[in-house]
C-alpha cells in the first residue's frame, strides 16, 4: 500500500454478555494484573473462554504385575471437580517465560514436584505428543509426558490407581483417561524396548 494510510477507525463493540461500559471496566480490572499468581475463580473464567496450555506428566508404577499410575485430589473448594482425583499437571504461566533458564516447561515441572505430588521425578518426564481437549473447564492444549517417582517420596495424598480400572472410578476426572492410556501404552512399549536390550 506504500505510504497510504488506511482510513476510518477500530469499531467500538462490546463483549458478548456485556454492555459497554461493563466491557469497559473489566478490561481496566484485567490490566491491574502485573503478573503472577491467578485466583482459581478468575482461571476458571478465562478458562471458559480461551484454550489453556497445559503440561500433564502421568506418573507409573509396577505393583505385583499391575501397572499403577499415581493420582492427586484435587482441592475440596475446586470449582469444577472439588475432591476428585486427577494425574499432576498444571498450565503455562506467564511467569514461566521469565524464567533465567529460558524453559517455560521447567516452571510447570517445578509446581508439579514442589506444589502437587511434593516429591521429584526419578527421570526427567518423556514427551510423547500433544492433545486438544473440551472438558467441564473449558478448551485447552495439553503436553502429555510420562516418568515414574522418584524413591522415598510417597506421600500420604498420593493414591496409586490401576490403569485398566480407571474407567470405572466415578472419582476420577474421566476426561483424563485417554491421555492417561496414551502414556501408559507409550511407558509399556519403553520398558519392553529396554528389557529386550538387555
Amino acid at each position: 500500500m506504500g505510504q497510504e494510510k488506511l482510513s476510518g477507525h477500530l469499531e467500538q463493540f462490546s463483549t458478548d454478555g456485556l454492555s459497554l461500559e461493563e466491557d469497559r471496566k473489566l478490561v481496566e480490572l484485567l490490566s491491574k494484573w502485573k503478573g503472577g499468581r491467578i485466583s482459581t475463580p478468575v482461571f476458571t473464567e478465562i478458562a471458559r473462554m480461551i484454550p489453556q496450555p497445559i503440561v500433564e506428566v502421568v506418573l507409573f508404577r509396577e505393583s505385583e504385575g499391575v501397572l499403577e499410575t499415581l493420582l492427586i485430589p484435587r482441592p475440596v473448594d475446586d470449582i469444577v471437580w472439588p475432591g476428585m482425583y486427577h494425574t499432576p499437571g498444571t498450565a503455562l504461566r506467564a511467569s514461566d517465560y521469565s524464567r533465567e533458564d529460558q524453559n517455560p516447561l521447567n516452571g510447570s515441572f517445578e509446581r508439579i514436584q514442589n506444589g502437587e505430588i511434593e516429591g521429584k521425578f526419578r527421570s526427567a518426564p518423556i514427551f510423547i505428543g500433544r492433545l486438544y481437549g473440551l472438558s467441564r473447564r473449558g478448551p485447552s492444549v495439553s503436553e502429555i509426558y510420562f516418568t515414574e517417582l522418584a524413591d522415598g517420596f510417597d506421600r500420604p495424598h498420593h493414591l496409586w490407581y490401576p490403569v485398566d480400572k480407571l474407567a470405572e472410578n466415578p472419582q476420577f476426572i474421566q476426561e483424563q483417561l485417554k491421555h492417561v492410556l496414551w502414556a501408559a501404552e507409550q511407558y509399556k512399549n519403553r520398558i519392553k524396548s529396554y528389557q529386550t536390550q538387555k
